[in-house]
């Protein structure tokens, strides 16, 4: 058979910035919408159902993100795979997920039987997620972002309206099993035939050399995965072993709420960058990484610092007396979204300058230090808990910038520098929604909520202007230049 490789992309800058333009209006929408139904969720599960549910999907989800082996980053970093070589990547990601999931389901069924309802659905779920992640991984080399922000949004759409549907009709903790089903069954169907299956399934004749590459890549990388994987799901059990089930579901909802601008629109724009790295070299691919953590931080700190402002009235608008102590974890939490993007842009970079060593370093540090925080300052109680997550996710931002001081000579303050305008415009948003906020007090929850977001957006933009208006300018120009080309197509 041919050795083709795979389709490569083209006029990188245009449709990298096309991509980031497809990617944020699909992907807020559709998270609005999810997090609107998470919010009503709450309604209709107590804390302890939620956190047994919870522990369930971190065993199913566990099983696949500790066994990726770098395969991704293998197929986003390498320009020039062959289709035997993606081949080799789809055999070897399959089938160890397939063993990594029997292993959690034999240990869920003899040592958690209190979880067995529960593993099914999530064990197929994972499933169907780790085949649809290879034609995905296509569409994001091929720089094809449309279709893949509206398989992602519909998936996410899928699972808000399955969950809150199933719960409502009295389905308990097993609507977001279903949902979890829901949610990966439309994105199987999605992704996988908008990708010729030539692509990334095309048989070859299996060879020990090219099997060996691909696992030699992943070792490093698969390792620093790990440590990845739990410092975004282990923090949960650690709760649940010092502060019980219903500590944990309520800490589990108000981490998911923070991280919510981190996935939904952190991740989306970091994948975009993440697939352009490879095609930059020496200067261009320094200043491109300086560059995309500047704008980045644009979106996020408002986003992540704002949520941090309104968490209190978040809670009392969409929240039950049971669910009350969400508010003050959300507050801590929503730091976590402002620097957990820039880190993943970071990492690609040092990818791309085949650097895997520096992530696995760092990755396993920042876990080292979120584990310990947690066992030891996080004891004190839960609110200590959120604090030392935040306190995580910054460091971990902070010895990546460190890490591109020492070995490529880019200055922590080229860094630093650009993100102190959006951190102080944030600062002020906050300080004007703590003012605004007694004046507010005699309105309904909601009023007061659309109220708070009006002024804090409102005095961001302001701070935009005054503060950074050349880098506000310059983004909303590219993303305005690539709606146009959008229109266009």
């Amino acid at each position: 058979m041919s050795e083709q490789p795979t389709a490569r992309p083209t006029s990188l800058t245009t449709r990298t910035i096309r991509g980031v333009a497809w990617t944020l209006p699909t992907s807020l929408g559709s998270r609005v919408v999810g997090l609107v139904g998470t919010l009503l969720l709450a309604r209709y599960l107590a804390p302890a159902e939620y956190g047994e549910v919870t522990e369930a999907a971190i065993l199913a989800v566990t099983a696949s993100g500790v066994t990726t082996f770098g395969v991704g980053l293998y197929l986003l970093s390498n320009r020039d795979l062959t289709r035997a070589d993606v081949f080799h990547a789809t055999c070897w990601f399959v089938a160890t997920g397939v063993v990594a999931l029997g292993a959690v389901w034999a240990v869920t069924w003899v040592i958690l039987p209190e979880l067995r309802d529960y593993m099914p659905l999530f064990m197929l779920s994972v499933l169907l997620d780790r085949i649809s992640y290879l034609p995905e991984r296509m569409l994001i080399r091929q720089l094809r972002f449309p279709w893949l922000s509206l398989a992602r949004a519909g998936g996410e759409l899928a699972f808000t309206g399955t969950s809150l549907g199933l719960a409502v009709a009295g389905y308990g903790a097993m609507s977001i099993v279903y949902a979890f089903f829901a949610r990966s069954a439309l994105k199987f169907v999605a992704l996988v035939p908008a990708v010729s299956w030539r692509e990334w399934a095309e048989p070859h004749r299996l060879r020990k050399d090219t099997l060996m590459k691909i696992i030699r890549f992943g070792t490093t990388i698969s390792v620093a995965g790990i440590a990845t994987f739990l410092m975004r799901r282990w923090d949960n059990l650690l709760v649940q072993a010092f502060f019980g089930n219903a500590t944990m579901g309520a800490y589990n909802y108000a981490y998911n709420l923070a991280d919510t601008p981190a996935v939904a629109i952190g991740e989306q724009m970091s994948d975009v960058v993440a697939a352009s790295f490879p095609h930059a070299e020496g200067e261009k691919r320094r200043a491109a990484v300086v560059r995309a953590c500047t704008m980045i931080s644009l979106i996020m700190f408002p986003l992540a610092f704002g949520l941090g402002a309104v968490a209190e009235t978040v809670v009392e608008t969409f929240f039950d007396a049971k669910w009350a102590s969400v508010g003050t974890m959300l507050m801590l939490l929503s730091v976590l979204s402002a620097p957990r993007p820039m880190a993943h842009i970071l990492n690609s970079y040092f990818l791309a300058g085949q650097r895997q060593r520096v992530i696995m370093v760092q990755e396993w540090l920042s876990l080292g230090i979120l584990m310990v925080g947690i066992a030891t300052i996080g004891r004190l109680g839960i609110h200590w808990t959120c604090g030392v997550v935040g306190v995580a996710f910054i460091l971990r931002t902070l010895m990546l910038m460190w890490a591109a001081e020492r070995l490529d000579g880019i200055p922590m303050r080229r860094f630093l520098v650009p993100l102190t305008r959006p951190l102080v415009a944030c600062l002020a948003m906050v300080a004007a929604i703590e003012v605004a906020r007694p004046a507010l007090s005699g309105l309904s929850p909601l009023i007061r909520l659309l109220a708070e977001i009006s002024i804090g957006g409102a005095v961001y933009l302001a701070g935009a202007l005054l503060i950074f208006r050349a880098a506000a300018a310059e983004f909303l120009g590219l993303i305005r230049g690539s709606l146009s080309r959008r229109s266009a197509d």
